[in-house]
């Protein structure tokens, strides 16, 4: 197999859904980030949100934390990237990276 299609197999659908993309790209950058930050930022509504990430998280690329707090006392959910998948989309970005001739 040529080095250019040893890269397009490496381009799993997994990632490579412009969500998904989306998101990871997001969350590459932090340590974490609010559901309702996510929403905001990649403007999307919160049921297709939750569609991704539980995609995602059965993956094992997300992780979900859902924490008490604030006067409230009302449930947040947090998203960050897990090790693996810090891994993973790094290794993806090489891949892409290479595809399209970048170093």
């Amino acid at each position: 197999m040529s080095e250019d299609g040893q890269h397009r197999q490496a381009l799993t659908t997994l990632m490579h859904s412009p969500v998904r993309l989306a998101v990871l790209g997001t969350l590459r950058r932090v340590h974490n980030a609010s559901f309702a930050d996510l929403c905001e930022a990649l403007e999307l509504d919160s049921p297709e949100l939750s569609r991704q990430l539980r995609v995602l998280e059965e993956a094992g690329v997300v992780e979900l934390a859902k924490l008490r707090g604030g006067r409230e006392r009302r449930v947040r959910t947090f998203v960050r990237l897990s090790d693996d998948g810090r891994t993973r989309f790094e290794e993806y970005l090489a891949h892409l990276r290479a595809l399209v001739g970048e170093s």
